[in-house]
């Protein structure tokens, strides 16, 4: 199965980056929900850029609506899709050679990265 097939056209996407530990977290069900000081206001989609030792592209979450909390913003981590394979920053770079990593995240449902997403969507995950 390709990410395109749970991938929801109608929620805002974006590649945001996080710390390897917590995408790790996530997979292993220990953190569920993303802490953030800016963030948008709506539920979305997000395929995680893991910094760190990993920098690679490997799982895809889709987040509730963020709520107001005392220092920024908390979502809720209502799923995660493992991708079947890793995507080095390398090979990430090599297909798209401006791609450049987010500090925090980037749109992915704009029309100049309308490419770097189709790339991403055509990812297999693995078995749900």
């Amino acid at each position: 199965m390709k990410l395109t097939e749970i991938y929801n056209p109608k929620l805002p996407i974006i590649l945001l980056s996080l710390r390897s530990e917590y995408a790790r977290k996530i997979i292993l069900g220990e953190q569920t929900v993303e802490h953030r000081k800016r963030f948008l206001h709506t539920e979305c989609q997000a395929i995680i850029y893991s910094s760190g030792e990993d920098k690679s592209i490997s799982l895809f979450l889709n987040l509730g609506k963020p709520r107001t909390v005392e220092d920024g913003y908390e979502m809720s981590i209502i799923s995660h899709t493992e991708l079947a394979n890793e995507i080095s920053l390398d090979t990430v770079q090599r297909n798209f050679p401006k791609f450049k990593v987010p500090r925090s995240y980037i749109y992915l449902d704009k029309p100049d990265k309308a490419d770097l997403l189709n790339y991403f969507l055509q990812q297999q995950v693995k078995a749900l």
